[in-house]
């Protein structure tokens, strides 16, 4: 069957409520765009892992807010990056934190651009991010 807009529409509409008493709109789905995504991981080691890839070709730059946490223990930041097609520059700022961790890197590995984690600890790390894309 093939799905029309006006199924996509109608499956779009579904999922959005309006909150009068509150004034504002809520959705009972997460509302990401081409743009824009919501993800997290639990780790147990210490070794480097990618946290988030994207295609270098399509986007030149990205936002992340990073939050983690190690049982009573959080840290969060906001990093920006952006690539030249061959190197990747980072900054990370904002970082609140009772604990370091996690640390962050990126760079380019063939056609992708990777956010690197690597956490602090071997206790168990829930990393959670979102991330803004802007187009190359």
């Amino acid at each position: 069957m093939a799905i029309t807009k006006a199924f996509k529409l109608a499956e779009l509409i579904r999922h959005i409520e309006y909150d009068s008493t509150n004034d504002i709109i809520t959705a009972t789905k997460s509302l990401e765009g081409k743009n824009t995504k919501r993800s997290g991981v639990t780790k147990t080691s210490t070794s480097e892992f990618n946290l988030d890839t994207f295609a270098k070709a399509t986007y030149r730059a990205a936002r992340y807010i990073v939050a983690m946490s190690e049982g009573t223990n959080f840290h969060s930041t906001e990093i920006m990056l952006i690539h030249d097609g061959s190197t990747v520059t980072l900054t990370s700022y904002g970082t609140l934190k009772d604990t370091n961790l996690a640390t962050f890197d990126a760079d380019i590995s063939g056609d992708n651009v990777r956010l690197k984690c690597t956490p602090a600890s071997t206790n168990s790390t829930v990393i959670k991010f979102d991330r803004t894309l802007v187009d190359a």
